[in-house]
């Protein structure tokens, strides 16, 4: 939703503004879900193979989509090419084995990978959920600094929630068919992962609002005030 440019948004009705408020993901993002709809239709029309064949090939153009039209969103692509490579790699090998639980293997795999990459990022200090918020929600960049500390407890929960995905996933793949878990695979993932998307903005936004508050104080020239906010979020 766009409103117009010349009306002040202090001016526009209260819901509007909440609705502006609210972080607007990439469109382009969505394209994720193709691998995982080629796979399901060539399954069913074709076979097992050809299922392998088209995800493999899908998930390679959605990558290579996704950089050309969005080719600023350097570390959301770098995450990409975990999954490109596991996504090829696995590929080739259920295609030897004409078996749709070894491609889908992959999805552990890289669950353990992310995770890791996560956890790893808030060791050497680049909490990586700082940079894929900012980018994935461009709004947030002038609103909360890249350093700021709340990055650094979003990753660790999502690097955990990411590995511990991983965990489930092998235990449901060998579990059902591959058919099925293919059917089931993002919905999955989007129960909790909801709940934590939902915790995660409400976070950010509450961080945001605090940062705003601190900077706001602080270019009044009241640094008393900012340094006593501050202790008190923190504690």
């Amino acid at each position: 939703m766009k409103r117009d440019p010349e009306i002040p948004e202090a001016e526009l009705p209260e819901w509007v503004q909440k609705v502006e408020r609210i972080p607007q993901v990439d469109p382009v993002a969505v394209l994720g879900v193709g691998p995982t709809a080629a796979y399901l239709l060539f399954d069913a029309v074709v076979g097992v193979r050809a299922a392998i064949a088209a995800a493999v090939v899908v998930g390679v153009v959605v990558y290579v989509v996704q950089r050309r039209l969005r080719p600023q969103i350097m570390v959301v692509r770098w995450l990409m090419v975990f999954s490109v490579c596991f996504n090829v790699g696995f590929g080739v090998w259920g295609l030897i084995e004409a078996d749709g639980k070894v491609y889908w293997a992959r999805d552990f795999v890289d669950n353990f990978v992310l995770g890791g990459v996560f956890l790893v990022s808030v060791l050497i200090g680049r909490p990586i959920v700082s940079a894929v918020i900012r980018e994935v929600f461009p709004a947030i960049r002038e609103q909360l600094p890249s350093d700021h500390r709340v990055w650094v407890r979003l990753t660790i929960v999502w690097g955990l929630y990411i590995a511990l995905s991983g965990v489930l996933r092998w235990w449901v793949l060998d579990q059902v068919s591959a058919e099925t878990y293919a059917l089931i695979r993002l919905p999955l993932g989007w129960g909790l992962g909801a709940v934590l998307m939902i915790w995660t903005f409400s976070t950010v936004s509450r961080a945001m609002r605090e940062f705003a508050l601190e900077r706001g104080r602080s270019e009044s020239g009241d640094p008393g005030e900012v340094v006593a906010d501050t202790e008190v979020s923190e504690r």
